[in-house]
């Protein structure tokens, strides 16, 4: 019982040494006291956050023919452990998903949420003929409304992006109602910090960024004495 109730919350074994006690605990709710203590570790989020962030696409990488790495994709990753760990209730789970930037203006910590929206796969070669520029576009909106309509509805959305679904009760008007809603999303980065961090960071930049200006201006001052003394001499 303790083995399979370790492996289900946490995926990893008992040690011999819990299994032991858990054995020779006679108190009536020990099995309640086990469980409580699983979903206290923190290796319980590691666990089933590794679960949704298949469920919401999440890579580390772009895809496509580039397929570049993210390398500052991963608060979003500890974000979903985090919010396991923390029990964030669902509702609110999924609204700091589709608008942690908006409800969460100002706190890194909730704002990373939305990233959702942004960590599946899309295409940034880009096309310079506008109707297929259009049409990459479309694709790149498509499989966020698809996405979505995966992890939080559990139907397929996407079907109603040509016509009316013909299964479930979704029409080509409601998929352009989330087209027009995703529409102001653009993939890029954005710096995770407070509006502070972010203050105390351009403060202490400030006098590294005169210094340089000093720098550079000296350095061209001598590259244009070193070429006027070797024109002088060029004879």
């Amino acid at each position: 019982l303790i083995r399979r109730a370790t492996y289900d919350l946490t995926g990893l074994p008992p040690t011999p040494e819990k299994v032991a006690a858990f054995l020779a605990d006679s108190d009536p709710m020990a099995y309640e006291h086990l469980i409580d203590r699983l979903l206290a570790s923190p290796r319980y989020g590691e666990r089933w956050g590794r679960h949704w962030l298949d469920v919401v696409r999440f890579g580390e990488s772009n895809g496509y023919e580039r397929n570049f790495l993210i390398n500052d994709l991963w608060p979003f990753r500890d974000w979903v452990i985090d919010s396991f760990n923390a029990d964030k209730p669902f509702d609110r789970f999924i609204c700091e998903h589709l608008a942690g930037d908006v409800v969460g203006a100002g706190d890194p910590d909730v704002m990373i949420g939305s990233a959702f929206l942004v960590s599946g796969p899309y295409d940034d070669v880009g096309n310079q003929d506008p109707a297929q520029a259009a049409q990459i576009r479309a694709n790149t909106l498509d499989e966020i409304i698809r996405a979505t309509g995966e992890a939080f509805l559990g139907m397929t959305v996407g079907c109603a992006r040509c016509h009316n679904h013909k299964f479930d009760p979704i029409k080509q008007a409601d998929y352009y109602r989330l087209y027009a809603t995703f529409a102001g999303i653009r993939h890029g980065r954005a710096v995770w910090a407070t509006p502070e961090q972010k203050q105390a960071r351009a403060a202490a930049l400030r006098p590294l960024e005169q210094r340089k200006q000093q720098l550079t201006q000296t350095l061209s001052e001598q590259r244009e004495t070193i070429l006027s003394r070797a024109r002088e001499r060029l004879a």
